[in-house]
């Protein structure tokens, strides 16, 4: 499994957090400060950190701030308490691959960590030829099956990597915001369900159902929709468009994508605790652009690549 480097303050929701992980027999080193933990990836490559924000010495915040400078090949993901949202929306914001309230740390911290390394580590067999693409476009109509979405967003993600659009970490966030947008277009555009009717995400990329979704995957009428998603991938961006056979909903509740100003990040902090608001949350800070059409059923997420030589 992982190796896991841990960072956190408290020597009682430190071992909560190790004995979570390694009971998904992930490796477990423990860091108690963003000091201390930057000394351990100086000698170390964990495969991802997992860090509290509200820490002495260096706080979560600058050791997100950090990692994405020195350490970009590595994710990290927040464990957020209650009063520190907006901090939290800065982390992801700043380069964050996704984040865990203790609220549901019992029920999401392995899970995250499992859907986080999973794009991470995509199957690169292809990389030398796709290093020779200028332009790759994709169309796929999607029925609903969950377990489509991890070959999908591993299908892109080796295609962002071989074609060297984007730095490592910011290719892993990307695709986050995919599967994401993919997993929503499936489950509330296709099914019409609630959060509540539904399992948790990575539960639904897993192949898990409840008995609502197997009533609604067994009417025809039901059966016969589908996902339609275009990727587009050249030198200058990476765009991805999910459309839904959905009535849609109110887009004007999702921050706007790139640079939140203090209102939108405190709009933003509202939402980390709300499952339903998750996905869309990740989606705003992981894409450059994030675009819906008036109904509320298409979803556009750009991410701009870095300079080429």
């Amino acid at each position: 499994m992982a190796n896991v480097l841990l960072v956190e303050d408290s020597p009682t929701q430190a071992m909560e957090m190790t004995l979570l992980l390694e009971a998904a027999e992930h490796t477990v080193v423990h860091a108690s400060n963003g000091l201390a933990g930057l000394k351990h990836l100086t000698a170390n490559s964990p495969d991802v950190v997992v860090t509290d924000l509200d820490m002495p010495e260096m706080n979560g915040l600058d050791l997100v701030r950090t990692l994405r400078a020195e350490f970009d090949h590595i994710p990290s993901i927040l464990v957020t308490a209650q009063g520190s949202e907006t901090l939290a929306a800065e982390a992801l914001r700043c380069g964050a691959a996704s984040y865990v309230p203790k609220s549901r740390m019992s029920d999401l911290l392995v899970d995250t960590v499992t859907d986080v390394l999973s794009v991470v580590q995509a199957d690169a067999s292809y990389a030398a030829l796709i290093q020779t693409l200028q332009k790759n476009v994709f169309v796929f109509d999607m029925p609903c099956d969950f377990t489509l979405i991890k070959p999908l967003v591993g299908l892109l993600m080796q295609v962002s990597r071989g074609m060297d659009l984007f730095p490592s970490m910011d290719a892993v966030r990307f695709g986050i915001a995919i599967e994401h947008a993919v997993t929503n277009a499936m489950a509330h555009g296709i099914l019409r369900l609630e959060r509540a009717q539904l399992p948790s995400h990575h539960g639904l990329l897993a192949g898990e159902s409840t008995e609502v979704m197997k009533e609604r995957l067994a009417n025809p009428a039901i059966q016969e929709n589908c996902v339609h998603v275009e990727a587009n991938a050249t030198k200058q961006a990476f765009r991805v468009a999910v459309r839904d056979p959905g009535p849609g909903f109110d887009s004007t509740r999702v921050p706007l994508a790139g640079d939140l100003n203090e209102e939108e990040l405190s709009l933003a902090a509202t939402s980390l605790n709300d499952e339903n608001s998750r996905g869309l949350q990740l989606m705003a800070s992981f894409a450059d652009q994030l675009m819906f059409n008036d109904a509320g059923n298409v979803v556009t997420l750009v991410k701009i690549c870095q300079e080429t030589s």
